[in-house]
């Protein structure tokens, strides 16, 4: 998969519950509550402050707001435990940079859904005076699972989110041979590509 592709069909789908007509109204109240909370005393919540020992962002990374990233490396560290079953480490392959570069692939209306995901997966536990960026990787993992078992809203956004990390780390042809694959046979095998020419019937 290189950096020109296109998003593959159904690219964070699991967001498109988001933007059907019955969950606008839902939407309009979780971000008057999400406003709710962050008006609660600043000592409690720290609202967007990055976690203490966090590093800026880096300068290679164009697409991803400070927000965003923080969500996303927790979320790497958590879904990528490369040590344990030795594949090559997630640092060592440039994962959030290869999620920044799809980021930055998504149109406007995508773009938008996936902003308010990664929102609402870091100050969805805010009840708790907690933010996702902020937990241990034992708890924030303990997080990550409920909303994978949660309501259609979480569900949706933790497969968003996960697809992504996904992505950024099994493109890189260093991560190919823990799988047993070779590359793509249409370059093994010198097959020419057609593009999106329909099939023959």
């Amino acid at each position: 998969m290189s950096y020109n592709d296109s998003p593959p069909p159904g690219f964070l789908s699991g967001l498109e519950h988001l933007s059907r007509r019955r969950f606008l109204a839902a939407g309009v109240r979780a971000a008057a509550a999400t406003g709710a909370i962050l008006a609660l005393p600043g000592r409690a919540l720290a609202a967007d402050v990055p976690a203490a020992g966090a590093g800026a962002v880096p300068s290679g990374i164009v697409h991803l707001s400070d927000l965003e990233y923080r969500v996303f490396d927790k979320l790497r560290v958590i879904m990528l435990p490369t040590e344990k079953y030795d594949l090559p480490s997630s640092q060592e392959i440039p994962v959030m940079q290869n999620v920044d570069v799809w980021v930055g692939k998504l149109n406007q209306r995508t773009r938008m859904l996936l902003k308010l995901g990664a929102q609402t997966l870091e100050y969805g536990s805010l009840y708790r005076f907690s933010r996702f960026t902020t937990m241990s990787d034992e708890k924030a993992a303990r997080h990550v699972n409920n909303w994978q078992t949660g309501n259609v809203l979480q569900r949706g956004v933790m497969s968003s989110l996960k697809m992504l990390i996904t992505l950024g780390y099994w493109q890189d042809t260093r991560t190919w041979p823990s799988l047993q694959y070779d590359g793509p046979v249409t370059e093994k095998w010198g097959i020419r590509r057609l593009g999106n020419t329909p099939l023959p019937r």
